[in-house]
């Protein structure tokens, strides 16, 4: 897209991704970390029936409060970052999200029954089309608009909707039985965990939005590709945490703080041995990887993405973090953090942009992310003994594994 669009038009699409992206990661907050925490503690099928039911309910209401808010707000936030189409993207989007709802529900089900094949279908039949779409156009040399892409995107999640059925087809999917006790349940569960997710994705969408408001949408377009990467290299994160999750809870009731203790450090020393081997080259190599995929017209992106590289490597630890305390029904010390992290990168960023214009963006980020980073060490030490400086040698150890691995592997004997 960034070789095939003007700038002015991917700084809209950025502008696009970031706030719709917050409506679908609230349904996480609010939908799935309550849904999935009950139904793996629930004894029998009626209280998981119900927990099924009420999950549903409060995913139509969200849904319905959300899309009333992105109507309202369409025109305003077009005008407020001087952003063309947005509004429309939006009108098309709010027929998604109705869309998700289904969708998501059945994604749901399946993390929670740990059936990660099925989730891996639904995700590629959801976002595999768009990006597909995107290639042939770029290779025939066609033009493409960011209307087209968007009807991409609702076409693709009808798909996803019709995979994810597939594969819940056979189980519960709605009870009967309205329990009005376990609506009230999960919603208190989820007030925690949905200002979770969106003090998360405030903090991730700060910068771009600070950038689009204090200096231009040319100023999103020029940081948008160091966060993609960045993002990218997220994925190992994103993938553990959807892992760990349903675990952290049954590991307590195990093995206590020893379990706990077990699921946190392995996870975050997991993700990072990931991470390193791809972190490394795009410090060293940033510059020739920014002009390879997005052109050289983009080539100031290089020095923020060096930056940015950072926040992937404390990340890992602060979702670790969030993981283990709304699995463990922790979710307002979470919260709270995420709420203090919001306010300090707002003013971190605003500062910073002053100062350096869309790379202070980063700067200011980075310093929230260490900051939130040492108080959540601090807790996790007090609370469930976790000592963080485990997490380095058991690096080292999930390198050792991978290479006794390879050498099983390549030096096997005959038979």
């Amino acid at each position: 897209m960034v070789r095939m669009m003007p700038q002015e038009e991917i700084g809209v699409w950025s502008l696009f991704i970031s706030v719709t992206t917050i409506l679908e990661l609230l349904r996480n907050g609010f939908i799935r970390n309550p849904l999935i925490t009950h139904l793996v503690s629930a004894d029998t099928i009626d209280e998981r029936g119900r927990i099924i039911t009420a999950s549903w309910i409060l995913h139509f209401l969200l849904v319905i409060v959300t899309s009333t808010f992105l109507l309202v707000s369409a025109v305003p936030l077009t005008r407020f970052w001087n952003a063309p189409q947005l509004d429309v993207l939006f009108y098309i989007y709010l027929l998604r999200g109705l869309v998700l709802i289904p969708c998501l529900q059945f994604e749901y089900l399946q993390q929670a029954q740990s059936n990660f094949f099925a989730i891996l279908l639904a995700n590629i039949a959801r976002l595999a089309p768009t990006g597909i779409y995107i290639l042939v156009k770029f290779f025939m040399d066609l033009p493409i608009t960011l209307l087209e892409i968007s009807v991409v995107q609702l076409i693709s999640a009808v798909i996803s909707l019709g995979v994810g059925y597939f594969f819940v087809r056979d189980t519960i999917i709605i009870y009967p039985k309205i329990d009005k006790g376990i609506i009230r349940t999960l919603f208190g569960f989820g007030k925690y965990t949905l200002g979770t997710s969106l003090s998360s994705m405030f903090i991730k969408n700060t910068d771009t939005w600070m950038i689009g408001r204090m200096v231009s949408t040319v100023g999103v377009a020029l940081y948008n590709p160091a966060l993609r990467i960045s993002n990218l290299i997220e994925v190992p994160t994103l993938a553990v945490a959807s892992l760990v999750y349903p675990q952290v809870n049954k590991k307590m009731k195990e093995s206590g703080d020893k379990g706990v203790q077990d699921v946190y450090v392995k996870s975050v020393s997991v993700i990072l041995a990931m991470m390193l081997p791809a972190i490394i080259p795009l410090y060293l190599f940033s510059v020739l990887i920014i002009e390879i995929i997005f052109g050289k017209d983009n080539l100031a992106a290089a020095l923020i993405l060096r930056v940015t590289i950072f926040f992937t490597l404390i990340i890992p630890f602060n979702r670790q973090f969030g993981t283990v305390m709304d699995a463990l029904k922790r979710p307002k010390i979470n919260f709270y953090l995420l709420v203090l992290m919001g306010l300090l990168n707002v003013v971190f960023n605003y500062i910073f942009i002053t100062w350096y214009g869309a790379i202070g963006a980063a700067y200011g980020t980075l310093i929230s992310y260490i900051i939130i980073f040492i108080v959540n060490q601090i807790i996790l030490s007090k609370i469930y003994s976790i000592n963080t400086l485990k997490v380095f040698p058991a690096i080292i150890e999930w390198y050792k594994m991978g290479w006794n691995m390879v050498q099983k592997k390549l030096f096997k004997p005959s038979p």
